[in-house]
């Protein structure tokens, strides 16, 4: 067989009936109204705090997304 040549037997994917199944299933939630974000130098002020002024030290190592079953209480 050559590189870069499939054989063409049997189905690889769903059909198409099952498209957008799940989507259609969720029910519909309306967007909350949120505070606005801040822009430019305001937001990259928000990033250095978030990630090296408010570090959260798990073990002695920071953990860039430290989840609620990692806080340490077991």
């Amino acid at each position: 067989m050559v590189r870069g040549e499939h054989k063409m037997n049997g189905k690889v994917h769903g059909s198409l009936a099952r498209a957008g199944k799940v989507k259609s299933q969720t029910p519909k939630v309306d967007k909350q109204e949120k505070p606005k974000k801040p822009k430019g130098r305001a937001y990259k002020r928000l990033l250095y705090t978030k990630r090296f002024v408010n570090v959260t030290l798990i073990n002695g190592k920071r953990r860039s997304n430290p989840g609620p079953s990692s806080t340490g209480a077991k």
